[in-house]
């Protein structure tokens, strides 16, 4: 998904909803007005928010029931959150204000916030992703506000959803004269309790996704190769000649591949270019090129244009060959069949020709194989450098 899809899909989303909501506060004022005091729900200017006050007596009841674990958990998360964040903030406070009065400073070493956006500094298409999370976040922290203040016997009001645009927001409202009247240590732990289950869900975050690998490896196989994930949109390493989404690559010019970062070793190690020894007589063989070549764009079209899996290789003489035996300066091969029938590997020509002991022209070229779980080795002739920007991997 886009950029401007994401925009698109919000504005519309708005646009709908304010039309209903002004369609039926003109056309049925006091149904429309008597729905929503009873649900909560109020509509704005890309923006709208949802009241209730149906989870209180559950929050409360859970609250008292879990009386003892809960006051141990919330003791100890106050303690916890001022011990981390207080010299956190004074460190912050300080180096700012040490900051300010030398003129030698550097940008680079300033602090700085940076808003999240989709499709500004994260994609677009992780826009569900970033709204569930934030929401489910921001849900759990009101949540350890609105249990502590029951703990604490401080009355819960109401719990509240708000969303501008695409941000979501949670918030409880408490009792402001029962709140004012506990003492301080009473005080901190509701004030910290939002910021503890923060802490608390970010440990858990990180438990798991370390502990992926292994709880995953009971029914998934790991570090075997990267996957496929996608495309850029000029990409030419797609379609019948290349890859195609969903592949597992195992390796790259026999390099073995096991993760991403095998995929970046072995992509720095393909700029050292190898070759296939072909000889004439598998030239002569195997060639399908077309009776006349068709030069578009300053390009040479040598294949049939149906033929997916051909690629047009051109002859250019070696100084170290006199004599050539191959009957065309073009010729129409299938790389993947050049792998498949085992080839002898070399980095020059002189290789070649020490391979095969004649002067009947042998043939070069080079390329990079990519060894994929589908088919067999995929060939694909394109300089290495592409291959960062052209494809999208992730680990399998």
């Amino acid at each position: 998904m886009s950029f401007t899809i994401l925009c698109t899909f919000v504005l519309t989303f708005y646009v709908v909803i304010w039309f209903f909501d002004s369609f039926f506060k003109s056309c049925m004022h006091y149904p429309y007005y008597a729905f929503l005091d009873g649900t909560g729900l109020k509509v704005g200017i890309f923006n709208f928010s949802w009241t209730t006050t149906a989870c209180n007596r559950f929050i409360y009841r859970w609250s008292k029931n879990l009386n003892k674990i809960l006051k141990k958990w919330f003791a100890f998360g106050y303690i916890f959150t001022i011990g981390i964040f207080l010299p956190f903030a004074l460190w912050t406070l300080l180096s700012f204000i040490f900051e300010h009065f030398y003129e030698t400073i550097q940008i680079n070493s300033v602090p700085e916030v940076k808003a999240v956006l989709p499709g500004v500094n994260i994609p677009a298409s992780d826009f569900w992703v970033y709204f569930l999370a934030i929401g489910f976040c921001s849900m759990f922290h009101e949540i350890g506000h609105a249990a502590a203040a029951a703990q604490e016997d401080v009355q819960l009001i109401a719990i509240s959803v708000y969303v501008f645009t695409i941000i979501p927001v949670a918030f409880v409202q408490l009792n402001t004269e029962h709140l004012n009247s506990l003492t301080i240590a009473k005080k901190l732990k509701i004030y910290c309790a939002g910021v503890w289950h923060n802490i608390a869900l970010a440990f858990l975050a990180l438990l798991l996704f370390f502990s992926a690998p292994v709880l995953f490896s009971l029914v998934y196989q790991t570090d075997v190769g990267v996957r496929v994930t996608g495309f850029s949109h000029d990409s030419p390493l797609q379609g019948a000649r290349g890859l195609e989404d969903n592949d597992v690559i195992l390796s790259i010019n026999d390099c073995t591949v096991k993760n991403s970062n095998d995929w970046s070793y072995c992509l720095r190690v393909a700029h050292d270019r190898f070759g296939i020894c072909t000889s004439a007589e598998y030239i002569a063989q195997n060639d399908e090129i077309m009776m006349e070549t068709i030069k578009e764009n300053d390009v040479v079209e040598c294949c049939r244009k149906d033929d997916l899996y051909g690629f047009c290789f051109e002859y250019m003489e070696p100084k170290t060959i006199v004599d050539s035996a191959l009957p065309g300066q073009y010729s129409c091969l299938k790389p993947r069949d050049m792998i498949k029938d085992g080839h002898h590997i070399a980095r020059s020509i002189i290789q070649c020709l020490a391979v095969y002991l004649n002067k009947n022209g042998d043939f070069i070229t080079f390329f990079t194989v990519f060894t994929v779980v589908v088919g067999t080795g995929i060939t694909v002739p394109i300089l290495i450098y592409l291959f960062y920007r052209a494809i999208y991997i992730d680990g399998y």
